[in-house]
């Protein structure tokens, strides 16, 4: 098991409320004519956590990483509770190395997790610190949720989580869609997502279309299948097995989520949800995707649109596909 590809906080005991987490991680030092070459490097993440007084063991834990961003925020935590999920699951915002004030934001129902770095951002380990939290407090299910994700009603997530039981699933997911206008933070018809990377669907087109509909395998890799369909396709609208489930929302059993070794801490900003699933079902866990009337809006890119493009980017695609590329075509 290799150190830099696997959390070394699952190995260590319970944490107080104030603790440090001393990772190994790969980055790209090199990337010439083809040919990579990695450097190992030591990441210190200083963690505060604040546990809800409300926080309860037997509910499942929803994990969402924010960066500032306090209007999106604000408006993700109504929507929850909206439909009651704040009352109903242990809600943890992770904040990462926040400059707005993101803890006085909270009600007394929501625990918090701040975790700060001199790297950067790093969508694993702030999961994966938060999943080994959950963990030692005997918690049994994690669910990533993205700080741009959001419920339509209050009866999906849990018919979600019915379904990931009952098919004894290790990782699942449902069907994700683009939000109406009406949902815009900003009241803007395209969002700068679609119109950097989908101009073709300008003037709104994009709206209540799928932006995920279960995985789909193309050219040696894995991808959102059914992209900008009518979510009642009924290739979409849909339970079955998966290879691959979206990091915005993901069902995870937390015990075989810290057997893994988490979410690899050497893919930061991308690829992590595919490697993880990869590692699930190299392992010969299941997978499935539950879109049969269920889904949720998911507001794509909201966050990292600024950078979603850059070193920790390419550092992420190169050690992918150094780490897949010869055995994805076995996991078919």
């Amino acid at each position: 098991m290799k150190l830099f590809y696997n959390c070394n906080f699952f190995e260590e005991k319970r944490v107080n409320n104030k603790f440090s987490v001393y990772q190994e991680e790969l980055v790209l030092d090199s990337f010439v004519r083809d040919k990579a070459k990695f450097k190992k490097i030591k990441v210190n993440y200083d963690c505060f956590w604040k546990k809800s007084i409300f926080f309860d063991i037997s509910r499942p834990c929803i994990l969402i990483p924010i960066r500032d961003n306090i209007g999106l925020l604000r408006f993700t935590l109504q929507n929850l509770k909206n439909f009651e999920i704040i009352d109903n699951y242990n809600v943890i915002v992770i904040d990462d190395r926040s400059k707005e004030k993101i803890q006085n934001l909270l009600e007394e129902k929501v625990s918090y997790l701040r975790i700060d770095n001199r790297k950067g951002f790093n969508f694993s380990m702030l999961n994966n610190i938060a999943a080994k939290i959950c963990y030692d407090l005997d918690c049994k299910i994690i669910i990533l949720w993205n700080s741009d994700l959001w419920c339509k009603d209050s009866k999906t997530l849990g018919t979600i989580l019915s379904k990931h039981n009952q098919h004894k699933a290790t990782v699942s997911g449902t069907k994700l869609i683009y939000p109406p206008q009406s949902m815009s933070l900003d009241g803007e018809v395209d969002t700068k997502n679609i119109k950097t990377f989908f101009k073709s669907k300008l003037n709104g087109f994009w709206r209540e279309t799928v932006q995920f509909g279960g995985d789909i395998y193309i050219t040696d890799s894995f991808h959102h299948y059914g992209r900008f369909k009518n979510p009642k396709d009924y290739r979409i609208n849909c339970d079955r097995p998966a290879t691959f489930i979206t990091g915005a929302f993901q069902v995870i059993d937390l015990e075989k989520f810290i057997l893994l070794g988490g979410l690899n801490p050497s893919l930061s900003k991308n690829y992590q949800d595919n490697d993880f699933c990869f590692k699930t079902i190299e392992a010969g866990e299941k997978i499935y995707y539950f879109g049969k009337d269920s889904s949720f809006y998911h507001d794509e890119s909201t966050t990292l649109i600024e950078n979603k493009i850059d070193k920790q980017f390419k550092s992420d695609q190169v050690l992918f596909k150094k780490i897949w590329n010869n055995k994805i075509k076995d996991l078919l």
